[in-house]
């Protein structure tokens, strides 16, 4: 959701389907640069050995209302033929951490923990890392 009324209005909605003492985990990311056109690739193999790749290229951003737009095409090949792919657009919102945190409290969470690479408690440290946002109601 890259739209900021839509992701408040998606959190409010966590909100309210929570009970109390109800967390909500939440990954976010931060964009470091903004390479409109670059082609990034993964992939990963899977325990039947077939393979998924993931080429992604980034086709808009707007620093100022906070989004990128990207393109990704997943591909999944087994005994080096392709046999799936699946085309998807992914517009992509971010938030600073404080401007999250804040926003999570004035939907009405209580207890808000950053985390960062999956260290529970451990403040970032650079824009590359995942942080997640662990909200209680």
């Amino acid at each position: 959701m890259h739209k900021r009324k839509d992701s408040l209005k998606a959190l409010h909605q966590f909100y309210k389907s929570l009970t109390p003492g109800g967390s909500l985990l939440l990954d976010l990311s931060i964009p470091k640069d903004f390479p409109i056109g670059k082609v990034s690739t993964r992939t990963w193999k899977l325990e039947n050995g077939d393979v998924i790749s993931l080429e992604s290229k980034m086709t808009a951003h707007n620093v100022f209302e906070q989004y990128t737009v990207s393109h990704n095409r997943y591909e999944r090949w087994s005994n080096g033929e392709l046999v799936q792919t699946e085309l998807e657009r992914f517009p992509m919102r971010w938030y600073g951490v404080e401007e999250f945190k804040q926003i999570l409290k004035s939907t009405g969470f209580t207890e808000v923990t950053v985390s960062s690479d999956y260290e529970y408690g451990r403040s970032p440290s650079a824009s590359t890392e995942i942080l997640t946002f662990e909200a209680i109601k």
